[in-house]
């Protein structure tokens, strides 16, 4: 009888993924219309495009990180489609740097989006102060 070839060790399962932390959210109904706004992409660096994207609706989004006892944000978001033409918050493309009037240039829209990444903010999307609006 021939000898059997001895079994190979198994190896080790590969660690598990490291998740990012669990966040409920709590979307509005969609909203129709762009406002007169455009949602902008740019990887910050001046030879790079900065590309818009067309806002089909805007929701509020109750969101917090999970556990938490602190109270959910609540964010006036504008819903974009994704390259596979699905609607996402534009947070959720990379590269995202802000919501831009429509009739805004390219140029003009690097400029802004370069002062509100230098404020040191980690949140791009411009917001407005009380009393502002």
């Amino acid at each position: 009888m021939a000898d059997k070839p001895e079994p190979k060790p198994s190896k080790s399962a590969p660690p598990p993924a490291q998740y990012r932390t669990p966040v409920h959210e709590w979307w509005s109904a969609i909203s129709p219309g762009d406002l007169r706004l455009k949602v902008g992409y740019w990887a910050g660096k001046d030879a790079d495009p900065l590309i818009f994207k067309p806002i089909v609706g805007w929701v509020t989004v109750l969101s917090r990180k999970m556990p938490s006892e602190d109270p959910p944000n609540n964010i006036f978001c504008p819903i974009v489609l994704s390259d596979r033409m699905f609607p996402a918050l534009p947070t959720a493309v990379p590269n995202y740097c802000g919501v831009f009037l429509k009739d805004m240039s390219e140029e003009d829209a690097k400029k802004r989006a370069e002062e509100w990444m230098n404020r040191g903010s980690g949140e791009l999307q411009p917001n407005m102060g009380y009393g502002q609006a």
